[in-house]
């Protein structure tokens, strides 16, 4: 009889060692979880919460722009990611309609494909899908989903400057 009650004493111990070692286990692998876990969800989540500089961007003077004419403007700026320094180009639209001004991507919205203005037919034109768009950058056909992006604009000493943004 004694010999059955030191085997139970000897399992219920052996069962309370064990059940410390697990919660231990647990307890160092949680805490190597959280080790390795925080920096990596800070360096994935921190680039969306920093605060990115405006970019201003001067397209060309305020005075080229006539009534009902959409005016090309080509742009440039610097940009640097980590070591890569390069020179981001693109193209606007400015345009003046009825006293109201606004300045238009010429980004197409469907693929992405430069438009240009045709000035016959009184609307852009992407060549890549036959997508057209009217003077204010409505679609008039094709596939296009929305209309033309607008920038935002000043101007400044007779200068349009636009606002890029980055994503």
């Amino acid at each position: 009889m004694a010999h059955n009650q030191e085997v139970t004493d000897e399992s219920g111990a052996l069962q309370a060692r064990r059940r410390v070692l697990a919660y231990l286990t647990g307890l160092i692998g949680a805490v190597i979880a959280a080790v390795l876990g925080i920096p990596l969800a800070a360096f994935y989540i921190a680039p969306s919460l920093a605060r990115r500089k405006p970019i201003w961007v001067e397209l060309g003077p305020i005075s080229s722009v006539r009534p009902n004419e959409p005016i090309k403007f080509t742009y440039s700026y610097g940009k640097i990611d980590g070591w890569l320094e390069k020179v981001v180009r693109g193209t606007a639209y400015a345009v003046r309609t009825d006293g109201d001004m606004f300045v238009l991507s010429n980004l197409c919205t469907h693929l992405g494909c430069g438009v240009r203005w045709e000035r016959d037919a009184k609307s852009f034109l992407c060549p890549c899908h036959n997508g057209r768009f009217d003077i204010t950058g409505k679609v008039t056909a094709g596939p296009p989903p929305k209309p033309l992006p607008r920038f935002k604009y000043r101007v400044s000493g007779g200068t349009i400057i636009i606002h890029i943004e980055e994503a």
